[in-house]
């Protein structure tokens, strides 16, 4: 099920703050507050709305970073690619 309208504005708006923690603090009531969406889908809306943040898959969920460059960094500390990541968000709910 795609994104709400509202949930994206959500996330678009906490990615303004470039706080990491109050956008993995939106991401997280997002997933709640919508059973049937994924990681990769609010990670396509960062990705559509040109947002400074990036989520990163882990082990406990995922992690979010500020840049392109700081995402590269983790997927790389992390042993997946770019590609691999966006794989694993999505199948994370």
């Amino acid at each position: 099920m795609p994104l709400s309208i509202q949930h994206r504005h959500a996330v678009l708006l906490a990615d303004r703050t470039h706080d990491a923690g109050v956008i993995s603090t939106v991401v997280t009531e997002v997933l709640a507050a919508d059973p049937g969406t994924n990681l990769l889908e609010i990670e396509q809306a960062f990705r559509d709305g040109a947002a400074a943040a990036y989520l990163v898959a882990t082990c406990d969920g995922f992690e979010v970073v500020l840049r392109v460059m700081a995402m590269l960094a983790a997927v790389g500390k992390a042993g997946v690619t770019s590609a691999e990541n966006r794989a694993v968000l999505a199948s994370k709910r």
